[in-house]
């Protein structure tokens, strides 16, 4: 019986350092923590038993080193702001297109018949296809890159925000008419406020697009940023310097994902998950 007391407070006990374990620590990031450090550990097994080539697979102690030497000379800053800017840049003139032609397409049937078909024209486009063709037109300077950012996002923010607006209970439509709320007003205070959430996951959706396609772009037509860093490192065979690109651009991407869940966290406090 004391045994069975002794193992019951062992267990809370456990359970309680768990706890404050996870409020500490949330479980996610134990998640990556984890996944790292077995990586590592297979890297230390394979100092001893050469199973496979550390040269074309380094260990995250190889891939943080490489990352500190980038960021002591400074050439790893100007590549994470050479990318951000770009993103932020065609991110912001997609919301804005994006959500404006919605608006179009869902309240006027003239505005559906003109730009509906040109957007599911070039929607099934892919990207990466007419980056050359906007390096021609663009020149390989900054605009080409937003340009391509842009026409990258759009149809997603666009796609979204339609079927947004498109599935507003009508009974809100009512209300507003009851309350003699004039066309524009209903537009402001209850069209777009609906379809905010759904557009917002838009946006998250095209973010992480943007971050993948930033890559491309900066391959092709860049002096600086992390896409140029990962072709540059490969030109010279320097692994673990692309590693660190590709590591940095997935740690901006979950950032910026999680900073807007938390920003949806504040805006929308009144819906439910």
């Amino acid at each position: 019986m004391t045994d069975i007391l002794a193992t019951g407070r062992r267990v809370r006990a456990v359970g309680s350092v768990w706890q404050k374990l996870q409020q500490l620590v949330p479980a996610k990031l134990v998640t990556l923590i984890v996944a790292i450090g077995l990586w590592q550990l297979t890297a230390i097994l394979n100092d001893h038993l050469n199973f496979y080539n550390e040269v074309l697979l380094p260990s995250p102690a190889r891939i943080l080193s490489a990352g500190i030497s980038l960021w002591q000379t400074g050439q790893l800053q100007i590549h994470i702001l050479a990318s951000t800017v770009r993103v932020l840049e065609g991110m912001g003139f997609a919301i804005v297109l994006g959500v404006v032609l919605a608006l179009i397409v869902t309240t006027s049937r003239v505005g559906e018949i003109i730009v509906d078909p040109i957007i599911e024209l070039l929607r099934p486009v892919p990207s990466l296809a007419l980056l050359p063709i906007f390096i021609v037109w663009f020149g390989i300077g900054e605009t080409t890159k937003v340009v391509f950012i842009t026409y990258s996002s759009v149809f997603i923010i666009f796609i979204t925000t339609v079927e947004a607006i498109r599935n507003i209970e009508p009974v809100l439509f009512q209300a507003a008419g009851s309350l003699g709320l004039n066309r524009w007003q209903t537009y402001l205070r209850v069209t777009l406020n609906a379809a905010l959430p759904h557009v917002m996951v838009g946006v998250r959706l095209a973010l992480a697009m943007s971050w993948f396609l930033i890559v491309g772009a900066e391959f092709l037509a860049a002096n600086e940023g992390l896409g140029f860093l990962i072709n540059f490192s490969r030109v010279w065979f320097q692994i673990d310097n692309m590693l660190v690109g590709a590591v940095v651009i997935g740690l901006l991407g979950l950032a910026s994902n999680y900073l807007l869940l938390f920003i949806e966290s504040r805006l929308f406090t009144w819906r439910e998950r």
